[in-house]
């Protein structure tokens, strides 16, 4: 899109430069469009190889004592990788359906919904590392917890994991959010810029 603006702004400067009507923007516009859902569609694909690869990698907690949460661990894995494989699959159709489009309408239409489930990612993660340390904070406690001790040592220890998982919780939840901001919320702004020029074209 940088370049797409550079063409453009040389365009509208320069009266020597060569004129190119709607269609050869709205060409551009296609094919920045369509760069972007697949870098998109990469990225993704590359974050889900690497939780596959790190769950593989690191070693399980003992969790024989509370089968409770192992069979929590085991059910959150399944659903997250589920819905991964879900976003995945709506980038790569997002990405055939903007390549393959030559209507201008219907690749409007495919950069809204795009925009939709990249939104949608990037809640669904945030939620779902909210969701992993409000577990964590769970099973830590029902570990600790001390039912010989009196309650008022008890409901000290519980407060003090709250507070420690609650800042480390927004330490990694801060840092996620940096990370979607650099890539997707980036990627985003082109492809919403791509948007809005072409449905200023659409309307001329």
């Amino acid at each position: 899109m940088d370049e797409l603006d550079q063409f453009k702004k040389q365009w509208q400067e320069d009266k020597n430069f060569i004129k190119v009507d709607q269609s050869d923007i709205k060409t551009m516009l296609h094919k920045s469009s369509t760069s972007i859902v697949k870098w998109i569609f990469m990225i993704s694909l590359i974050e889900l190889s690497l939780g596959i690869i790190l769950s593989l990698l690191l070693p399980n907690s003992n969790r024989d004592e509370l089968p409770f949460f192992h069979f929590v661990d085991y059910a959150s894995e399944l659903v997250f990788y589920c819905a991964i494989a879900y976003f995945i699959y709506k980038f790569f159709k997002s990405y055939t359906s903007i390549s393959s489009t030559n209507s201008t309408k219907n690749l409007l239409n495919s950069i809204l919904e795009t925009r939709k489930h990249v939104e949608n990612y990037i809640k669904f993660n945030i939620y779902f590392i909210m969701y992993s340390f409000f577990v964590a904070f769970l099973e830590l406690t029902i570990r600790k917890i001390d039912l010989d001790h009196k309650w008022g040592s008890n409901l000290l220890m519980i407060i003090a994991f709250a507070v420690c998982i609650t800042l480390v919780a927004y330490v990694f939840i801060a840092i996620f959010k940096f990370y979607y901001k650099i890539v997707y919320r980036r990627l985003l702004r082109k492809l919403n810029n791509n948007y809005e020029e072409l449905n200023r074209l659409e309307q001329e």
